[in-house]
């Protein structure tokens, strides 16, 4: 899968690492000089990436003239680059292996899962509609890193399908870390969630569905 990074143009990605080099900022004239582009160039490409939630702009400190526009990266825009976990996940997996039994594994995933559910539970509650909530949890996993799509299956059933898993290393050997996602979900929406497809286990993707979803009234 494609990071987000690498969907953007070439001169956006290079405008994005010219700011994470320059975490205090960079003016439209050292951004045009660090690329060696026009002003306007530069001026369309910041005007893209502000609207995309990845650049911040604030007023220089005048020294006389006019003051003008600073340019930085975006807590959004840090998440762009790349952050590889594996030396992190190979420590945790060696551990429980060592430390953890199957059901202790499973017991601890699953409190896990509802204690991040609860971290985001103030943004499901703020939609009255279902179908509003399940968007918002669609959104949450894009942030926790899950390329993830609703697929409306019937009337009555819905699913989450995430074309990826985040912790597909640790999963792959030990597959209770599914439960992360079923109790993250499950306590996130507040439903009974089926894991009907798992990309560990040979699938394309892992499914979530969520049936009845009409019987979801308001909070």
């Amino acid at each position: 899968m494609k990071s987000a990074l690498s969907l953007l143009g070439e001169r956006q990605q290079s405008l994005l690492t010219a700011l994470l080099h320059h975490r205090t900022g960079l003016t439209v004239e050292e951004l045009s000089d660090q690329l060696t582009i026009s002003r306007n160039a530069v001026n369309q490409h910041l005007t893209y990436l502000s609207g995309s939630g990845f650049i911040q702009s604030s007023l220089q400190e005048s020294t006389g003239g006019r003051p003008g526009k600073i340019y930085t990266l975006t807590p959004d825009g840090l998440e762009l680059f790349q952050r590889r976990y594996s030396f992190l996940a190979k420590l945790l997996l060696s551990w429980i292996n060592q430390n953890m039994g199957e059901e202790e594994l499973r017991a601890c995933l699953t409190e896990l899962g509802e204690e991040m559910a609860d971290g985001f539970e103030y943004r499901i509650t703020q939609h009255p509609a279902y179908s509003d909530r399940l968007q918002e949890a669609v959104a949450i996993m894009s942030e926790l890193g899950y390329d993830t799509r609703i697929n409306q299956t019937s009337e009555n059933e819905v699913e989450i399908i995430a074309n990826n898993c985040v912790f597909q290393e640790l999963a792959q050997q030990h597959e209770e870390f599914c439960k992360l996602d079923i109790s993250f979900l499950t306590n996130l929406l507040k439903t009974d969630i089926e894991h009907t497809e798992c990309i560990v286990r040979n699938g394309k993707y892992c499914r979530f569905k969520i049936t009845n979803t009409t019987q979801h009234h308001s909070v």
